[in-house]
């Protein structure tokens, strides 16, 4: 297990990508997020986007889905806040992309000594070029002792 006190500050690790169907982006879109350009090709491809493309939403929770899986490791009390998603390029169907973490702060908590917080920036990216940037900060465990 890793605590608060071991966590790298900004090193970028690998969590691995994702792929998002057709399927999924519109069955994302009609329970969350029913908006044109994510619901219907046709109307898609008259948008800004010119094509169908993911939810922000739903792309910042395959990212973060990936990013949780790759800290199993480290003694997670809770999140603690989101912070701004920014949205470069929009996510199309049936393309990788892939997903980098990096620790960017961890300080220990001015009232429990067991624990601090740590934020986390992570970027989604298709062949190298960053489509999506997003932030989480965890309650995070100290170490015992």
């Amino acid at each position: 297990m890793r605590y608060l006190d071991d966590l790298a500050l900004g090193i970028d690790f690998p969590c691995g990508g994702f792929t998002l169907s057709r399927e999924e982006i519109i069955a994302f879109a009609e329970k969350y997020d029913p908006q044109p350009f994510h619901l219907d090709e046709a109307a898609a491809r008259q948008s800004y986007f010119q094509g169908l493309c993911a939810s922000g939403l739903h792309t910042q929770g395959a990212a973060i889905g990936l990013m949780v899986r790759a800290i199993a490791d480290v003694a997670v009390v809770a999140g603690y806040a989101l912070h701004e998603a920014r949205f470069y390029e929009p996510v199309r169907p049936d393309r990788r992309y892939e997903v980098v973490a990096r620790w960017t702060e961890a300080s220990p908590s001015p009232r429990d000594a067991g624990r601090g917080r740590a934020v986390m920036t992570g970027e989604a990216l298709r062949d190298g070029v960053v489509v999506m940037r997003f932030g989480v900060t965890y309650v995070v465990q100290r170490r015992p002792g």
